[in-house]
């Protein structure tokens, strides 16, 4: 795949429609796209998490055999 396939990738997103339009009227009062906004939303959630993160948290998990409780990624016991 290359770099600018990736770029230009579609991913669908759902979210409830009160939250969708907040999120499109602050995007509006900011003069952005609501794209652009939930973009910048996910990075910033990002950088708080990598911020206060040990860095043992910011190893991606395997899939197998992982449970998931709030933020939180476990190995079953």
């Amino acid at each position: 795949m290359t770099q600018e396939y990736k770029r230009h990738q579609s991913f669908p997103l759902r979210l409830c429609p009160s939250i969708r339009q907040q999120a499109n009227d602050l995007a509006h009062i900011d003069g952005i796209s609501l794209n652009h906004f939930i973009s910048l939303a996910i990075a910033e959630k990002i950088v708080r998490m990598e911020k206060f993160a040990q860095p043992r948290d910011l190893a991606i998990p395997q899939k197998t055999n992982m449970i998931r409780h709030g933020s939180q990624i476990e190995k079953p016991t």
